[in-house]
């Protein structure tokens, strides 16, 4: 029998038609014989105009192995619809197929029967479409053996295996009933790798061995989509397993037509998950003091949870580095990670010498949080380095390299009702010019009771509230020079016992009032500490003599109504509200009589008996913005909105700028002796207002802290803090920040400004050596940053600056501490990268150039730093 295609074939080129044709004319006009004569006469004719306008395109047309994209482009064939729906479909019955009830459905225009029953050979032609469970064939010709259930076909061949394989060639064979076959010229493409990258291939065979694995024969795998691939692999042999990795033996790896470099082995992940088992991509750069440095890692996971990862660097100039990564996740919110570096330093290069010092040593860290069921919560953050010249010359950010500060803590917290319970173990250790300081918390235990009402007083809103804590302490002043340190600081290192008790307690009562917008919060309390040991405030000696320190606290907190006024264009449509809202503290300490024999370890210690006013105004600056940003109909100001956008109830206010002016009055200049003129006091009511100092002399008035954010919108921002000293009237301090962040274009910019404040006439008895205010220091860093472009798409490229406009240079008068441009291109299926850093901070000086050329589905060359914290 044969189809209406084929009769319309045989009608068109003038034939005389067969018996079988007229079955299937009959079949035809029955299907068409419920549409009237008219119906039937305009339908032929339009077949008959279809047929005569494509009969060329059903001719054979072989695959060209050059396919612009397996995915889509199927010669003659659609490989999502159905285009001859109405064909008549033949149903091989074959018992020994692979499922009960599949058959193998085929689609055809012609087909030719031979052969005894049960082992008939069908011969499809015209379009073959050939289907199983997720198993299709197409292609022009396709050969039906029934007895061993083998299907040839031939010209233009597709094979599919759902979404996740496709394979295109010249001619194929395969088995419907065990699904391994092979296929010879072929192209194709895998399953989506982790990152969303579809690897294709060319090959002179592609075999199914198993029915999760292909073997592909003199190969060429590529994630690019064109003829001539920018990049790709060339090997005699690959394996594809499907749903887990691509293997390559001994391929070589192109650009263009041009081999780069050979490698022994390689894989590509294709699976589900974002997470394989292997070695991943070599990294390469070079510096000026450290040589070029080659590193190589091997990941490894460990369940579906974790994973670890080794490294190995290797410095031509310096020496040998090894690290670990090791990653868990034990839920969606609790996870911890685990890590270290070490450098074995000076085994290449020049030999450890006075003029090249052995700057090895290793680093560690560890990282993580995690939720208990019966709710406590731990959380881990640990940093330690052996020295800080290994940090300064072996890190690649400039923030480890410069920063003085290296903490690492412990935390468990559990809360219950209005109680919480917290346990700490902290070190931090405190890198300054001549000295090292070592402070340790371990252990320490404090309880806290939130503000609650008392019960037994019912006409008054009085709340009450505690906290408590049992601590160990230690502290450790090392100095570079002891005679130096002694002559800057007027005493001996300070050295605790490693185990130093303080013990706190610290109740509190406070009343709310309320009054036609008047507000006054009154606040009462007492605060008793034991420390274990104190120090002599002649030699600075810690000695074995207990110390109990009592105080009592008293404040007032005074906010008057808000003041608030809209402005309106010209027009009278609402421009912006501002918000004025000033507020007064009074606060006293008292009680406080050693604080020169206290051991300073935290801000606690640094607790002072005071008596002043706190002031200060805030101007806010509201706008109106849309809550529902569904359209950009709805960003425009609400006066622009069309009647029908709705309500302007979805307009909320929005604060777009904010300025805060505040200052303190002190009525005692020496916070009841604690503090000593001529040198930098670090005081809990002066360190309360600002993060700068201005402790070096008594003073009345405390400079005035402004502080300014202004964020027109969510693309934009910036942040300006600033101290203006009252008594000379100039500026102390400032830090600006400011942002804008763009999908084409990010910038980023952070300045910091101090003075060394000259005295008036009535204070220049406390001067320093250099005739300046203690503790102020003159200090100018800027650090610009931009980036312009798509990293996936173009050109892309930005610049990273790092200035300091007061620190000194022995070889050079740059500012410049350290710098990365960054350029690069990035293809559909690759991109090449170029950074340059230049560092010249402490005791590095160097230059250090990094390429990188990233592969889609593969990784990265060059720029990737697994295993070490610090890099």
């Amino acid at each position: 029998m044969c189809g209406p295609l084929q009769f319309l074939k045989i009608f068109r080129c003038g034939s005389e038609p067969g018996p079988e044709v007229f079955v299937a004319s009959l079949q035809t006009r029955k299907y068409l014989s419920n549409r009237g004569i008219g119906v039937r006469a305009l339908a032929w004719a339009l077949v008959l105009v279809f047929v005569c306008s494509t009969a060329p395109a059903q001719q054979p047309n072989p695959v060209d192995r050059v396919v612009t994209n397996p995915v889509t482009d199927t010669p003659n064939v659609n490989p999502t619809t159905n285009e001859t729906s109405t064909v008549p479909v033949f149903r091989s019955k074959n018992q020994a197929a692979i499922q009960a009830g599949t058959e193998l459905e085929v689609t055809y225009g012609k087909v030719t029967i031979t052969g005894p029953p049960k082992a008939r050979i069908f011969v499809y032609e015209g379009d073959v479409d050939a289907r199983i469970g997720l198993f299709r064939v197409q292609a022009d010709k396709v050969t039906v053996y029934e007895a061993d259930n083998r299907v040839l076909a031939e010209g233009n061949v597709v094979f599919d295996q759902g979404e996740d394989q496709r394979i295109t060639g010249s001619r194929g064979e395969w088995n419907y009933r065990t699904k391994l076959g092979y296929f010879v010229n072929s192209t194709g493409y895998t399953n989506q790798t982790a990152d969303g990258t579809i690897v294709y291939f060319t090959a002179d065979r592609v075999e199914r061995t198993t029915l999760t694995t292909i073997v592909l024969t003199n190969a060429e795998v590529t994630a690019c989509d064109e003829a001539v691939p920018k990049w790709s692999f060339r090997t005699s042999r690959a394996e594809i397993r499907i749903g887990d990795k691509v293997k390559l033996r001994g391929p070589s790896f192109r650009i263009k037509n041009t081999t780069i470099f050979y490698l022994p082995y390689a894989t590509i992940p294709i699976k589900r998950r974002d997470r394989a088992s292997g070695f991943l991509t070599p990294t390469i750069s070079a510096s000026g003091s450290k040589g070029l440095r080659l590193s190589e890692a091997y990941y490894q996971t460990l369940g579906r949870s974790a994973d670890v990862t080794l490294r190995g660097d290797v410095y031509s100039a310096r020496g040998l580095g090894f690290g670990l990564d090791l990653r868990t996740r034990a839920n969606s919110r609790s996870f911890f990670n685990f890590g270290f570096y070490t450098v074995k330093d000076r085994i290449f290069g020049a030999k450890a010498d006075a003029e090249h010092p052995d700057q090895g040593g290793s680093s560690l860290y560890a990282e993580g949080i995690h939720y208990f069921p019966n709710g406590f919560v731990a959380a881990a953050d640990v940093n330690i380095t052996s020295n800080l010249a290994f940090r300064q010359i072996f890190s690649d950010g400039i923030q480890q390299a410069i920063s003085p500060e290296e903490r690492s803590e412990v935390f468990v917290n559990k809360n219950y009702n209005s109680y919480s319970f917290n346990f700490l173990a902290r070190t931090r250790v405190t890198s300054i010019p001549d000295a090292r300081i070592r402070i340790r918390n371990l252990p320490s235990l404090t309880f806290e009771r939130r503000p609650s009402l008392v019960s037994f007083v019912e006409k008054l809103p009085l709340y009450y509230t505690y906290e408590a804590g049992l601590e160990g302490m230690s502290r450790k002043e090392t100095p570079e020079d002891l005679a130096q340190f002694i002559t800057n600081v007027g005493g001996q290192p300070i050295v605790t016992p490693s185990l130093v008790q303080r013990l706190d307690a610290h109740p509190q009562l406070m009343l709310p009032l309320y009054y036609k917008g008047w507000s006054a919060t009154v606040t009462g309390g007492l605060r008793l500490t034991y420390y274990s040991n104190s120090i002599d405030p002649l030699t600075r000696l810690v000695i074995s003599r207990d110390l109990v320190r009592g105080a009592g606290e008293f404040e007032l907190d005074l906010r008057p109504p808000a003041m608030a006024r809209n402005f309106k264009h010209g027009d009278g449509s609402f421009f912006f509200r501002h918000v004025i809202e000033p507020y007064l503290i009074y606060r006293r300490v008292s009680g406080i009589n050693d604080f020169n024999r206290i051991i300073r370890f935290d801000y606690l210690d640094t607790l002072t008996d005071t008596n002043e006013i706190e002031y200060g105004i805030t101007n806010r600056f509201f706008t109106r913005r849309s809550t529902e940003r569904v359209s950009k109909e709805r960003e425009k100001p609400v006066g622009e909105q069309k009647a029908t956008t709705g309500s302007a109830i979805t307009r909320q206010p929005y604060e777009a700028f904010t300025v805060t002016v505040r200052g303190k009055y002190f009525f005692d200049t020496t916070f009841g002796g604690a503090l000593t003129p001529g040198r930098r006091n670090q005081l809990f009511p002066i360190t309360s207002l600002s993060a700068f100092t201005y402790g070096g002399v008594p003073r009345r008035f405390s400079p005035v802290s402004v502080e300014a954010r202004y964020r027109p919108s969510r693309y934009l921002y910036a942040d300006v803090r600033s101290d203006f000293d009252v008594q000379t009237g100039g500026l102390r301090n400032m830090s600006a920040t400011v942002g804008l962040n763009r999908p084409l274009l990010k910038l980023f910019t952070t300045f910091y400004y101090t003075r060394a404040i000259s005295l008036i006439p009535s204070l220049q008895q406390y001067a320093d050596a250099n005739g300046k205010e203690p503790g102020t220091l003159r200090g100018s860093q800027w650090s610009p940053s931009f980036f312009v472009g798509n990293t996936e798409r173009g050109v892309f490229g930005g610049l990273s600056l790092f200035f300091d406009f007061q620190n000194p240079r022995t070889t050079s008068n740059s500012p410049l501490v350290s710098s990365t441009a960054t350029l690069g291109y990035s293809w559909d299926c690759c991109a090449v990268v170029v950074q340059y850093h230049t560092f010249n901070v402490g005791l590095r000086n160097e230059n250090r150039f990094v390429f990188s050329f990233r592969l889609n589905g593969i990784g990265a060359f060059g720029t990737e730093q697994i295993g070490q914290r610090y890099h």
